[in-house]
């Protein structure tokens, strides 16, 4: 008989080698070509979403090539080490059996094990560091060690690069604490700060993008979340949400799982059941927040979805302890046959079309003409995956035999641009000339290469748009019609409209990038702060006294000087060990101050007098070259922390004087205040990990 954990990897490996054999098969959906865009346009994040999806599409492609099999790949692979962490935490939790079938649930629930395990969106990426971080915060309350809180806050971090939602777990964390009295001693400790300080770092490209974007990512997330307008409570929004969510997580399931969220309240009210209120903090504060939402805009119904990941443990555990009653068993397999017959059927129909939608549709309403495509073949969504391949083609072909310059591709959605862009033969650059905000504005910011140019004009049955009269070309062509079948039968129709010499100065600016704001180049803005920052320290300080105590303070940050100061120090204090700790204490500093100066090397960073000549006052040596970052401020500060660590009551005295010798540089006219910031940084983080992860038994 195989123990679970050998089912749990067969399952896997079945279940994983099945998505492989699909993936590959299916044209990209629009959302998932807008993604492959993204890794054609590496940035620090997006208009839409952090940047973790394009990143893990082009690290695919770049191994396996532009094709659907790598661009799914990622999601795939995601969905099998997401699994790993829910068998991990419900075996830890519930045992090895609970284990496996919280597994085989999560493998016949739709929403997570087809569209979150074969569509490469950012819910792919984000639901593993959700598992992942809910899996590390198990592990912190089991074992009490506070470095968990380092994983959590790079957990915490790398799923904020995957989606906005990974902000609610912070909030799952606050609501169990809140509640545990166990636990609750946490709040005190630095640990948790310190892990959402980590989590800021590692999300700083998404703020240094809506920084320079004039915080359009964050805007427009906002306004998609929460509408534009008043909040009105609307029971028929939040009932379409409901019924929507019940079908992507199948319609028993879903009643079940609410049933378990009730039944986890209970426990914790009336038990005070600490495993009951862990699942409860880390899935009703996300369906809470999304459901109150949806009470007054419009959501989408997998924006709740990683809510209801650790009711899948609930369930089995909760099915497990009632398996003895017979309407248990009952529900059970009926709800899981419904979840499993659900699961297949999305890919069946996708592959082979095995559900004719006008079979379910009266005779006069299934033929009915849209578009220029018969109902029964708009209302079966599977049709989107097709076509494009043959669309991509015939344009292929007309730029093919047209003469240089070669006519550009356009369209007015971001979904077909990146559709295009995917499916066109050497995936040239797409432009989207919308009146609306997308993605494509903040990659197309200059359209002047387009002046004079010939374009083609390219859009498909579910968003037709006539563009004379929209773009200002000089002639239009008669557009010619690209048919796809399927099955015999007309599935898609797309129209592709040839405008002679473009005119760029005469389009409008709602279908600019200029609607998306002005571009800020951060870098160059915090330069400028630098700048005036450094001036205001510099400058204008007619004060004799104050020189000599600044030149004091910089000569402490030297070599021989600063050994000198940390040798005294310990003397005093800590005489019996005195040679250890001093020897340990100039080799870090010594160590952090070899990687400033390969930095200097590296960043090549002109100093004050180079950039502002005789304006800045130069107090001592003129150095003119390698400014970043500041040796001075990394030695002091690599001091101070050595010192406090091992004397903790004299840390007030210790980091005021390295600070003021840090400033001291600015102040004598050598370094700029990122140059002190950084180094100040890499003397307290380098001298933090020696002391305290470097196993020198000889020191204690």
């Amino acid at each position: 008989m195989f123990s679970y954990t050998t089912l749990f990897w067969m399952v896997s490996a079945v279940t994983t080698l099945l998505r492989l054999f699909v993936v590959g098969q299916l044209g990209l959906g629009d959302d998932e070509a807008h993604y492959w865009a993204y890794s054609q346009n590496p940035d620090y994040s997006y208009f839409d979403h952090p940047p973790a999806i394009g990143y893990l599409i082009k690290w695919s492609t770049s191994l396996f090539g532009a094709n659907e099999f790598a661009v799914r790949l990622p999601a795939v692979l995601l969905f099998l080490f997401m699994s790993y962490f829910v068998f991990q935490l419900a075996k830890k939790m519930y045992g090895e059996k609970a284990a496996f079938w919280s597994v085989v649930l999560l493998q016949v629930t739709p929403v997570f094990s087809f569209l979150g395990a074969v569509l490469t969106v950012p819910d792919a990426p984000l639901a593993f560091f959700w598992m992942l971080f809910i899996y590390l915060f198990w592990r912190l309350l089991e074992t009490g060690q506070g470095g968990y809180w380092y994983a959590l806050g790079a957990a915490l971090g790398l799923g904020l690069l995957s989606k906005y939602n990974m902000v609610l777990l912070p909030a799952s964390i606050f609501f169990f604490l809140l509640f545990s009295q166990k636990h609750r001693q946490w709040f005190t400790r630095k640990e948790p700060y310190l892990a959402c300080m980590l989590a800021a770092l590692l999300f700083l490209p998404v703020v240094l993008w809506n920084i320079e974007n004039g915080w359009a990512s964050f805007g427009f997330q906002l306004r998609h979340g929460f509408g534009k307008s008043a909040p009105q409570f609307s029971f028929e929004l939040l009932g379409r949400s409901l019924g929507a969510q019940a079908g992507y997580i199948s319609p028993l399931l879903f009643i079940i799982f609410w049933g378990i969220l009730f039944r986890l309240l209970w426990n914790v009210i009336r038990k005070k059941d600490e495993r009951s209120l862990f699942l409860f903090s880390f899935s009703f504060p996300t369906l809470f927040l999304f459901n109150g939402v949806a009470s007054f805009n419009e959501i989408l119904p997998h924006w709740p979805a990683t809510g209801y990941l650790v009711l899948v443990i609930a369930a089995v555990y909760w099915t497990m302890e009632s398996w003895h009653k017979r309407w248990v068993r009952v529900a059970s397999y009926c709800s899981w046959g419904l979840g499993l017959f659900l699961t297949l059927l999305v890919p069946l129909q996708a592959l082979y079309k095995i559900l004719p939608a006008e079979k379910f549709m009266p005779a006069a309403e299934a033929q009915k003409i849209e578009d220029g495509i018969v109902k029964a073949e708009k209302v079966d969504v599977t049709n989107e995956l097709y076509g494009w391949d043959e669309a991509g083609k015939r344009i292929a072909e007309i730029i093919e035999s047209s003469p240089d310059p070669k006519p550009f591709i356009f369209t007015h959605r971001h979904y077909i641009a990146s559709q295009l862009n995917f499916y066109v033969s050497g995936h040239p650059k797409i432009y989207c000339l919308s009146d609306r905000i997308d993605a494509y504005d903040f990659w197309q910011r200059d359209l002047s290469a387009l002046q004079g140019r010939d374009g083609i004009f390219v859009v498909d049955n579910r968003f037709y748009s006539d563009p004379q009269g929209v773009y200002p070309f000089a002639a239009w062509e008669k557009p010619e019609l690209v048919e796809v079948y399927r099955k015999g039968k007309k599935i898609r129709l797309f129209t592709l409209t040839a405008g002679k010499q473009f005119d760029a100065a005469k389009l409008t600016t709602e279908f600019t990038a200029e609607r998306a704001g002005r571009y800020i180049n951060c870098r160059e803005v915090l330069r400028r702060y630098d700048h005036q920052l450094f001036l205001f320290i510099n400058k204008d300080r007619d004060s004799k006294a104050l020189d000599l105590v600044m030149q004091v303070f910089t000569t402490i940050g030297n070599g021989l000087p600063l050994a000198a100061v940390v040798g005294v120090v310990l003397w005093f204090t800590r005489r019996e060990r005195f040679w250890k700790e001093f020897l340990f204490a100039c080799a870090i500093i010594l160590a952090g101050g070899i990687l400033v100066q390969l930095l200097k090397e590296v960043f090549a960073r002109v100093r004050p007098p180079t950039v502002f000549g005789d304006q800045a006052r130069v107090l001592g040596e003129k150095l003119f070259r390698c400014s970043f970052p500041s040796g001075h401020s990394q030695a002091s500060f690599s001091a101070a922390t050595f010192l406090t660590m091992r004397l903790q009551k004299y840390g007030w005295l210790f980091f005021p004087v390295a600070f003021f010798s840090a400033l001291s540089r600015a102040y004598v006219g050598v370094h700029f205040p990122i140059d002190i910031v950084v180094g100040s940084l890499i003397g307290v983080l380098t001298t933090w990990c020696a002391v305290k992860y470097v196993k020198l038994r000889w020191l204690e």
